[in-house]
Order: structure tokens, then sequence, then C-alpha cells
């Protein structure tokens, strides 16, 4: 496959100097893609004039065509579109809009995902491609994942992505912690990865024929490990490219010192909290629900439950009990009381 058969999908929201930085480095690119979308979703008016504002004059400045403004269902053939979502969506949901929208360019054979914090290096794409075909792996490759690095630093994030603990239902990254220079074997992580981060990573159209796109009730998290697992079900691979470096810039290296508890998870505002405590129980309970008593009985005990922040305990338990029964999506107000009320409160403590 080549370069020209790619199409960028870059997600963004109320945030352009990110999506202007990350552009840029798409821009860059040794082998430019054959199209550009920047999934804007549902941002204030200012920032997404901004966002495409600073586009043309980028687009101007490395000789490539004016980007275009385009809405919801619009079409358009366009090489560059800013695509704007009137109403704001999951971001399973946004990724979907951008490869819907690309999916009508019968010659766009590939989507690259971006998140708008992401710094990819000039050989990204490049090296994304050439790890499609892989002679170790016998399955057609259906994601190819990116080394991501924390910020400036030399410290993976993770090398492609990582396993998912059918008894725990957390998320465990690979390489997380080393050195750039002291990586695994690439066979071994590739053998290994049950889902591919998308905060950079090529997906396969024929993939997306195979198996659809991403379960947009999970909102901002875990949906890439279900779309992982679910691509491995259907008969496809998924790969590393070790030379496509990316940069994430929301990253923190707090996160490289894990909690020693059955909830194993980041520290998030509030609301995120919950959502990703309710994302990580939906996928526990589709995916393996002989874990889901040990789970629940052992969650109460948590250090995470027991901090001292006023509510926390009901919000933690009613989000995995959401969860848990399948009540995920955007609109659940039961919980988000909870993260506006009392749980919001202490975290001012």
């Amino acid at each position: 496959m080549e370069h020209t058969q790619v199409g960028v999908i870059i997600l963004t929201y109320n945030d352009w100097q990110n999506t202007l930085a990350c552009l840029q480095c798409v821009h860059a690119q040794v082998g430019l893609p054959r199209r550009i979308v920047v999934c804007d979703n549902a941002s204030d008016n200012e920032v997404a004039d901004r966002i495409l504002e600073e586009w043309k004059a980028l687009a101007e400045r490395t000789g490539l065509p004016e980007p275009v403004e385009s809405y919801g269902a619009d079409v358009s053939s366009a090489p560059l579109v800013l695509l704007r979502s009137e109403e704001s969506q999951t971001v399973a949901g946004a990724m979907n809009t951008g490869m819907r929208f690309l999916l009508y360019d019968r010659e766009c054979l590939a989507f690259w995902l971006l998140r708008n914090d992401a710094r990819p290096e000039n050989f990204v794409l490049e090296a994304l491609l050439r790890h499609l075909q892989d002679e170790d792996i016998k399955e057609p490759i259906g994601i190819v994942g990116s080394t991501q690095l924390l910020g400036d630093s030399d410290i993976l994030e993770c090398a492609a992505g990582g396993r998912w603990s059918r008894w725990m239902g957390d998320q465990i990254p690979l390489d997380k912690g080393l050195e750039r220079h002291g990586l695994s074997d690439r066979a071994d992580i590739a053998r290994r990865l049950d889902y591919v981060s998308d905060a950079s990573c090529l997906v396969t159209r024929e993939l997306t024929d195979a198996i659809g796109m991403f379960d947009e009730r999970f909102c901002g998290y875990y949906e890439d490990v279900e779309y992982g697992l679910r691509a491995r079900r259907g008969g496809f691979a998924l790969n590393w490219a070790p030379g496509a470096i990316v940069r994430r810039m929301s990253c923190s290296t707090a996160s490289l010192t894990p909690f020693l508890s059955v909830t194993d998870d980041p520290e998030l505002a509030p609301k995120d909290d919950m959502e990703f405590i309710r994302a990580r129980f939906f996928l526990l309970r589709r995916e393996h629900p002989f874990a889901m008593p040990f789970m629940l009985a052992a969650l109460p005990f948590s250090w995470r439950t027991f901090r001292t922040r006023r509510g926390r305990f009901f919000m933690v338990m009613r989000a995995a009990l959401d969860g848990a029964s399948g009540r995920v999506g955007r609109s659940q107000p039961n919980v988000s009381a909870l993260a506006d009320g009392q749980y919001g409160s202490g975290m001012q403590e």
C-alpha cells in the first residue's frame, strides 16, 4: 500500500493549538497522505474558525490545496477537510465519523487515526505502511500501532498498544516506562498485542469492511481495546512499527507508577473517572463475564474507593454497576449527578 492511499483522521475538541501542531507534523511526512480530515467534535465556533484559518496558511506554505469546511454527513472529495459535528459525540463516534467520511473515497485503503496531542515524526506514515506486511504473521494485518513517547522524553507510553487482562479488566501497555533505545523484540510485541492504541494507528479498509467500526458506546476509554479484541476474533493480526515514533504531549509521567490495587486506573477528572470505570466494567461484561463477581466483590476494598474524597465510594460503585449492567453511553444522569455533586466538591479539597 502507498501513502497516496491513506486518509488521516485527527480528532479535536476546543483545542486549536494542539491541532495545528499535529497538522504541521502530518504535513511534514516524507510521503504525504491522500486525504487529511480534521474531525472537530462540536468545538466553539471561534476555535473551529481559528483551526480553518491557520490550516489554510499552513497549506499555502506547504503547497497543498486550501482546506474546506464540511458538516455532518456532507460528502466532499477535497484532500483537506475540516469536518465539523454540530453535536458532541463520544471519541469512538468522532473517529467513526471521520472513517465513514473517508469510506466514500474508494481509493482510500487505510485510515491513520491521530489524537490532536500526537506529534508524529517525519517517517511515521512510511513506517506504519511498511509494517502492514510481515512475513512472520500469517493472518492479514488489520491495525498497525506506533511507538508512543511521553512528551519530549525518551520514555515509552507504550509500544503500539498492550494486553487486556480478562480477569481484572484493565489495560496493560507493553514496554511502558522503558527507554526508546531499550525496546522489546518487535515480533514478541506483535504476538502479545490484544489492542493497539488509537492515539496513533493505521487501520485498513479491509478490517472495517469485515468487522465494522468502533463501538460508539465507549466514551473515550477502552474503545481501542474492544476494537483490537474484535479484530483478532475476526481473523486479523495486530502489528507494531517500532520506527513510527509519536510523542504524546498530554501524557503524564506520574502514570508510570501504578497503584497496587484491583482497580489500577489513571488519575482522571471525576466525570472522566466515571466513564473510565464504566467502560472497563462494560468491556469485562462483554468479553469475560465470569470475572464480574470477583471484580465487583473486590471493588469496595480497593485503594481507589477509600480515598479521602467525599462521595467517591458511591460514585465508583454506581459507575461499576452501570458498566456491569450495560448502561453505557452519553446519557447517564445518575452518575453525572454524583460527579457534579459530592465527588466534584471533594476534588477541590
